[in-house]
């Protein structure tokens, strides 16, 4: 199974999340839109590990890191597993992000092996854990 940056919606309309699959969706769509996106997709105590030396963020930091990386012009998912009770969601796959890190050169590509931890809110499916394994090209 593989999952595109296309959401019913769009990543705007979060009450529409009344499902996992539509969260993720929307998920891969706020992260090629920006901070305000994703933001709204988060629950506000949200920690996120990530990068090859596992920083552990909370979401504002988070946030500010990512968007010193680039701009996210492409994502994908593949390999998709979510496992759903008790008012959570546990989603694993593996992430491709084509990030735009110079304006003058061709976007690099970025592999992550993601886990996302999403809790049912009143508002739907918000985002309360994330963990990315990314691996990056050499300096």
């Amino acid at each position: 199974m593989t999952t595109t940056q296309t959401a019913p919606g769009g990543a705007g309309e979060v009450r529409g999340l009344d499902t996992v699959a539509r969260a993720e969706a929307a998920w891969l769509v706020a992260i090629t839109e920006g901070d305000e996106q994703q933001r709204a997709l988060m629950l506000p105590d949200c920690v996120i590990v990530h990068g090859p030396a596992g920083n552990v963020h909370d979401r504002e930091r988070f946030l500010t890191y990512n968007a010193s990386m680039g701009a996210t012009l492409e994502a994908e998912t593949s390999e998709v597993t979510c496992r759903e009770g008790g008012g959570r969601a546990v989603v694993t796959c593996f992430q491709k992000m084509r990030i735009r890190r110079v304006p003058d050169l061709p976007p690099f590509l970025v592999q992550a092996v993601v886990t996302r931890v999403w809790f049912a809110t009143d508002e739907g499916w918000r985002l309360g854990h994330m963990q990315l394994s990314r691996r990056q090209p050499a300096a």
